[in-house]
This record gives structure tokens, sequence and C-alpha cells, in this order.
């Protein structure tokens, strides 16, 4: 942070300005006015000029130096190393100092004897230039003639004061002073971090240890004359930029003055002033902290190019708005695949987006290819504009009889329109009378522009009646209030309420919608709200462990026809329960007795839990033990121990019954344990620890609201199907496997996605272009059972290269997080993150091997175009509550 200045005399401002930002709490200059601490007012030891640090020396006074005021017992010092006395400048004008020869000493400048080699050079000015009262008497200048010019303030500005006079800038320590000032000692020795020897440091305030400011002047002396040091403040207004001369040294006079720089060197002018000999980058200055020459460090470090071989190109350096960075408004550009152009007869990428828009042909080439091939599926995904509708009527959906794909853009009709060819399996079908249509010369349909399943890659049929186990259910909605002692203190129970009720008239399926109430703490309540009472009912269930219901019917109660009845109840839920002591939470009491209101017709049931359950089924006990992370026990603790959370998660599943869960414990609970509900049952789970409601009302609402009006399908089923060789091997989200493909998932809504990795039944693909087709069956809020179809053509590649044209970084990033949020339930955080790295670094690698690397610059990092969000995409998941050790967040999160 010291004024530097560069080799031919030039000041740097900014270094100035840094560095009298930097030692404000070290040597800040007296202002007018102010008591200045100083030395007694009999004078330093050892005497000084006015204004600057006191020095010691050996030997009598000389004639003509500077005596102190009051004098004091001298203290023998040794002289500072580069303090050579200057001599007299000859003449009106001034000589460049001569270079001395190599092996030889510097003259004694005015006849002194040279100096003893010893400490550190002296701070705050030239370095091998002692202080004003170590030098010799200076000759005098001849006297100018009266119309000379003379240096001072323009005509008719009247000359300051000598206190506030602007002097000559402190020198760079090492560098000797300005050109024309003698500067023939010889370099301060290497070593300590102000370039003399180790050891020799000198503490704060003492004399000859430069920290860049003036000491304070004794009281009573006078005010720093022409040629002293001043404070940086005056070096702003003096030197105004690199190219303005400093001004000309003591003892020599202004006219003709010309800065100088030694031959043989020019630094360009764009590049800074090269550090002072011995006091650097690297070595902290005594008296600044470490803080602040780090800082320093810091700021002095550059993004640009470095210097080049002879006969290379010019460095450049790396420009640092291309990187990449994924926020503000047009944040959904940015993570778009703008590299690959998608086939515009293929769903939407919001609907289905591959990790790598293209397969490779061979299962060898797969295994060069070191990223997982995948896609990420989210069938209800909302793209502003509605899907197409199809009702082929008498016909009935049209399906290849061989591997039961839908009809799509991408199948053949041939027989002038009588056959069609499957494009997934390649088996020709026979087509409807209904559906019969000529086609041209070219083979295509001539109403094709009335068919939008034959020019849209996503399509939704109506399903026939043999799409149908039953008729289709009305939607239904269970809320659980957890009332027990912590969710009131906490707020939870009246933020979860005023939430839900101002969604009611929001909720999907209008008059068809159902609606039941639970409250559980260590028992469980159930509420009567038929439309013909006066009040809700309210019917307790004292052992929650074995919940029965108490009456068959009238649970559930028709939204329209009984809301009266239903806000009666969130009031009574309201004010019954705000004096309870009970700290106990059953929700799986409370899930066992939903279950039994809703296996005829399933629904979604929303639990707003704060209690930790310690009793019946489904109890948790504290699992956080800091000595389980980095053994092999640590995967344990994000796993669910009691295999009855997933058995009674399948039953509700088997029931078309789905389980949300507003988790907001006061303290560690086992989110392991029952996130499963969620998981198994095509659920969400929602976390929020240590719940305040001033601090997490607010998101809570909003959260519910979203969950209770968004679209919503109900006794939901969805098959992937892959074209000709290929299959899909593992499937990744919230939902239960039944037979070998087919996802069955209660509800389903526009935020659930799910991905499914691609394998191979065979060596080779045999074809250059596959496809790969979405069908999710599913009923409407409104009561229409419907399935939405989408499907996708993927090229089939040869070549590792096309590979990396085709990825997609944002969805393969997203694919990691999935995958490492299943492994940390196997493995420790440690060895999940190592899986991640590798990965990346290994197809950087193979990108590295796979073009030359003469063909880019030394400091460049080789990565393809499509693939540069990826290493910030998997930096930013290691930084994420996902992979962070315990030290940073607990289990639960």
């Amino acid at each position: 942070g010291s004024a530097t200045v560069s080799w031919h005399g030039r000041l740097t401002n900014e270094s100035a300005m840094a560095n009298w930002q930097g030692n404000q709490g070290q040597g800040r200059p007296p202002m007018p006015g102010m008591m200045q601490p100083g030395p007694p007012p009999g004078g330093a030891p050892g005497g000084g000029a006015p204004g600057m640090p006191p020095q010691q020396f050996s030997g009598p006074p000389r004639p003509g130096a500077f005596q102190p005021p009051q004098g004091g017992p001298p203290q023998q010092q040794p002289m500072q190393p580069g303090m050579m006395r200057p001599g007299a400048p000859q003449g009106q004008g001034f000589r460049p100092p001569m270079r001395p020869a190599a092996g030889m000493g510097p003259p004694a400048m005015g006849g002194a004897p040279p100096p003893a080699m010893g400490g550190p050079p002296a701070m705050g000015g030239a370095a091998g230039r002692p202080p004003p009262a170590m030098m010799q008497p200076q000759a005098q200048a001849p006297r100018q003639p009266f119309n000379a010019p003379r240096p001072g303030p323009p005509n008719g500005v009247s000359a300051p004061p000598p206190s506030m006079q602007q002097q000559r800038p402190p020198q760079a320590m090492g560098m000797g002073g300005p050109m024309g000032t003698s500067s023939v000692g010889p370099p301060p020795p290497m070593g300590g971090p102000m370039g003399g020897p180790m050891g020799q440091q000198k503490p704060p305030g003492l004399p000859g240890q430069g920290t860049g400011m003036v000491p304070p002047r004794p009281m009573g002396a006078p005010p720093a004359g022409p040629g002293q040091f001043q404070p940086p403040q005056a070096l702003q207004q003096q030197h105004q930029g690199f190219n303005q001369a400093p001004p000309p040294p003591m003892g020599a006079q202004s006219q003709g003055f010309a800065p100088q720089q030694p031959q043989g060197f020019a630094p360009p002018s764009n590049q800074p002033a090269p550090p002072a000999f011995g006091g650097g980058y690297g070595a902290q200055r005594p008296g600044m902290s470490g803080t602040e020459s780090i800082l320093g460090q810091f700021q002095s470090l550059t993004m640009a190019g470095g210097p080049v071989a002879p006969g290379q190109p010019a460095d450049m350096g790396v420009d640092a708005a291309s990187f990449p960075r994924p926020i503000g408004s047009n944040v959904d550009a940015l993570l778009e695949s703008k590299w690959v152009k998608r086939d515009p007869y293929s769903a939407d990428a919001k609907f289905m987006r591959l990790s790598t828009n293209a397969i490779p042909n061979s299962v060898e080439l797969k295994k060069q290819w070191c990223l997982p091939t995948s896609a990420l599926i989210q069938p209800l995904a909302d793209i502003g504009k509605p899907v197409p509708v199809v009702n082929f009527g008498a016909a009935g959906i049209i399906r290849c009889r061989q591997c039961r794909t839908y009809v799509n853009p991408y199948v053949q009709f041939t027989d002038g329109g009588r056959r069609w060819k499957c494009n997934v399996c390649g088996t020709f079908n026979e087509v409807p009378v209904e559906y019969f249509c000529t086609t041209d010369n070219t083979g295509i349909r001539r109403d094709i522009n009335e068919r939008p399943e034959l020019n849209c890659g996503s399509v939704e049929y109506l399903a026939p009646e043999e799409y149908m186990v039953r008729p289709p259910m009305p939607p239904t909605f269970i809320f659980a209030f957890d009332v027990s002692y912590p969710a009131i203190a906490s707020g939870t129970l009246a933020t979860a309420l005023d939430a839900v009720k101002s969604c009611l008239d929001s909720l999907p399926g209008a008059e068809r919608t159902q609606v039941g109430i639970i409250t559980y703490d260590s028992t469980v309540h159930f509420y009567n709200m038929r439309a013909d009472q006066s009040s809700p009912q309210i019917l307790v269930i004292p052992d929650a462990t074995h919940p029965y219901l108490p009456q068959p019917d009238d649970l559930l109660v028709n939204l329209q026809e009984a809301r009266h009845q239903i806000d009666a109840a969130l009031d009574v839920i309201s004010k019954a329960y705000g004096k309870t002591q009970d700290v106990e939470g059953n929700i799986s009491g409370a899930i066992q007795a939903a279950y039994l209101v809703m296996q005829h017709v399933g629904g979604k049931m929303m639990c707003f839990q704060s209690s930790v359950p310690t009793q019946g089924e489904g109890k948790l006990r504290p699992k956080e033990d800091l000595a389980s992370y980095n053994t092999e026990r640590e995967f344990k603790l994000r796993k669910a121990e009691d295999p009855f959370f997933k058995r009674f998660g399948g039953e509700c599943n088997r029931i078309q019954m789905c389980i949300d869960v507003f988790c907001c414990p006061p303290k560690f609970t086992d989110v392991a344990s029952l996130s499963v509900y969620s998981s198994v049952t095509g659920g969400q789970f929602y976390f929020y620890p240590a719940f305040f409601a001033r601090k997490d009302g607010m998101k809570l609402k909003a959260e519910i609201t979203r969950n209770l009006t968004r679209e919503t399908g109900w006794e939901a089923v969805m098959r992937v199907r892959m074209g000709k060789g290929l299959k899909c091997t593992n499937f990744h989200g919230h939902f239960m496997i039944r037979s070998n493909d087919l996802m069955a998932l209660p509800t389903v809504d526009p935020d659930k996605a799910m991905h499914v990795d691609i394998g191979y039944e065979e060596q080779m693909v045999p074809h250059q272009m596959t496809y790969m087709q979405c069908a999710l069956l599913y009923t409407t809020s409104q009561g229409e059972r419907r399935i939405r179809v989408h499907t996708m053509a993927i090229p089939v590649v040869s070549d590792v290269g096309e590979l990396f044209k085709a990825c997609d970084s944002c969805a393969t990033g997203a694919i990691l997080a999935k995958l490492a949020a299943e492994k940390i339930r196997t493995t420790t955080i440690k060895d999940t993150v190592h899986i991640i790295n590798k990965k990346v670094i290994d197809i950087l690698k193979e990108y590295r091997q796979l073009y030359s690397t003469h063909l880019h610059p030394h400091n460049k990092l080789i990565l393809p175009e499509t693939m540069k969000m990826l290493p910030l995409l998997a930096l930013c998941m290691q930084k994420s509550a996902l992979l962070k050790g315990p030290n940073e967040v607990t289990t639960d999160e």
C-alpha cells in the first residue's frame, strides 16, 4: 500500500491514495489546530528537521546542521543503510548522477565519508537520502535574475502559508530519489520485510521506521517548509497523472529541470510501476496488519494477459464479461441450450429435456462419455399455451399393436394411407376406416394440418372407458393440523389455518371438490361438518396409536355445500387449543386415520407438523450423531430405519392417496423418515427448520397457496418408451414402480419432475435417429380421463465430439443433483462430492485429449461452449445444504 514511484520518477496516484487510506490507524497527520503528539519540548534526541522523524547519529554535530531547541543526552545509533549525504548541486541546473562502475562503491558526495551498512532504510523519504539533520550544509544556489521564472502560484493568486504548500512526494523505498537527486548508495540488502536483514526490524514509532506517513512535529516547531514531506493529500493536487514531472529535489533549482529516465529501460505506459526493491508484494510492511497486506495484494491482481513467447500471438487474458451468470430477468434464456437445434415436431424442452441431445450409437462409445445419458420429464409443465386436445371418437386411440406407441408426427403412412409404420419399433399397422385419408406423392396425409397429433410433439387424447379402472373420483383434500404446544408457540397453526382458509375458493374441482379436517396431538380429532348442522361436531379418538373411524360417513363434505361449516371448524381450531400443554404430535396416527377416511376415493392429504412423535408406529428418535460423519455409519443418519414408513406409504399409493408434509419443527427431528411418506406417494415435503411465524410465516403461506391452487392431475400412471435397441433402466422421482416400467403417481402437477436413465438392449443402435415417447394417463380436476403424450426425436451419433456439441449442461447439472440426493442415502457426503467432481474432471479431460492443446492459449481452460455452465453448477451443488458437512447444517437440512 505504499506510494510507488516508477523507475523514471513518476508517481502512481492510485498507490498513494491506497497508502493514505491503508495507514489511517497508524500515522494520521495532524490537523490544523489540533494537539500534536510528539517528543518532549526539549526536542527529540539526536535532533531532526521540523515535520520529519527524529534521527540519531554518532559524532559531534557538523557546522551548519540543525540544532534542537533543548538538547538531551544523545543516543548512539549506527546510520541506516543507503543514507548517503548528497552534495550540493553545481551551477544553476542539475546534472544526472553518474552510474558507478561494477564492483566499485559509490563516491562520497560533498566530501562525506560513506555510511555504515546496517538496518533498514528510513521510510517517508527517498531511500539513500538522510534526514535534513544528517545532511551536509547545502551550497547556496546563485541568485537568479529578477525577471527569471520562479515556481509559485499563478498571477493574481496569493501563495498559501508554508504549512499548506505542496511538497515533494515520498519516494519508493529502495528506489532512490527522483532524477537529479543524488542516489548513489547500494541497494538495501534483502531478507526482512523491509529489505534489511532479518531481526533488524524496528517497532512502530522508532526513528527510521517507515510507515508512509509524516510523524508529528514537536510542539512549537515551525511548519513544514518547502522540500519536506507532506501527507498524500497534497500529492493528489500536485501530481494529476503519470505524465507530470515531479518537483525539483532538495537543493536543486527548478529552472531547467526536466525528468529523465535511465538509459536502456523504458517501462510501457500501460503497465504499473515496478515494486520497490526489497519491499514489493509479498513482504508485509511493519505497522501494516496482515489483512491490509492481503487486501493490497488482492487489489493488484489482474486478469490481463501475461507475456508470451516470441513469435506467438498476444495473450489478451480472460474476459470477465464472458463468465456465465444465470441471474436476472433472462435467466430462462441463459439456461436454455442454445447450441442444439431441436426438431420442430418434437415436444417442448420444458416437457422433455435430455442431458445430451444425442445418443451414442454403441455401448463402447457410451463408456467413453463420462456423463449420464438421461432425460428430465415434466409432463404437466406450464409452457404458456394450452396443449391440443384430440378426440378420436368411434375410431378409438390410434396405437401400435406391437409396442403400444401412440401415433405421432414421426410415423410414416404407406399404401396410399391405408397403413402406417411405427417410428419406435418399425411395425406396420392398419389404419382404421374412421381415421383413413389419402396421401400425396410424398406419403404425407392431405389432412395433416387438421390433425394436431401429426404436427405437434405434445397432445392430449380423451381416453375412452377402457382406460378407466373406476369412474373418475372427485378432488379430495384432507387437512391435518398439529395442535400441540410447539405448533401453538411457533405460530405454525395460526399461519396454516389462515393460508388454508384463504385458498378454499381457489381449490381445483369447483363443485366436485370434497374437504375433510383432522387435528392431532397425543390424540386424534375428527370433525363432522354436515351442512344441516348448526355447528361442527368434534369427535375424539383417545388412542392415536390405533385410530379408527368414529362414524362411517360425513367426515368428507362437499366444499360448496358445507362451506360455512368448514369456516366455522377452522375458527374453532384457532381458539380451542390456545392453552394446550400437550407436546406430543402423533403424525403417523393422523395419517392412518386419514387413510381410513380416503380409502374409497383417494385424494391429497396435507399435514402441518411441528412436534416430534414419540409413540406408536412411526415414532421418531433423535439421530443427530456428529461422531458418525465420515464413517461407515454416516449414511444411516439420512435413511429411514423403520420400514413402517415405506410400507404404509406404499399402501397409501395403492388407494391413490398423496401426502404433502409441511414440517416446522423447533428442534431436530427425523426428516429422513418423515419424507418417505411424500416420496412414495408422489407428494412433496416442505421443511422449515426452527420455524417462527414472523420469520417464516410469509414463505409458508406462499407455498401452501401454490400447492392448493395449481393445476393437479389425479390417479395418474406414466410410462416412457424408447426406440429400437434402447430402454429405460432406472427411474428417479416421487412415485412407485409397478410391474417393470409403469410409474404410479396418485397426484401430478406442473412442479413435479422425474428423470429416467437410458440404457442399451443391444450393443449397437441400428438407426441414425431414435425416438422417445412419454405417455401420462390421468384424471383432470373436472373429471375427464386424458392421456398426455410427448414425443421427441433424438439423433444417434458415432463420434464423441458430436456428444460434446449436443451436451446440455443445465439438464446434466439437474440430473447430477438428483443422483447426489439419492447417493447420500447409501454413502458419505465426502464420497458423493468426490463422485461429482470426478465426473466433471473426466469429461473435461476427455475433451482436452480430443482437441489438440496447441490450438488454444496456454492460460485458457479448454472447455466446450455447451459445457460452460457445468463446472459452475457442480460447484454450486457442493455449496448447497445437500452436500454441506455437519459443522454447517444439521442432518435434517
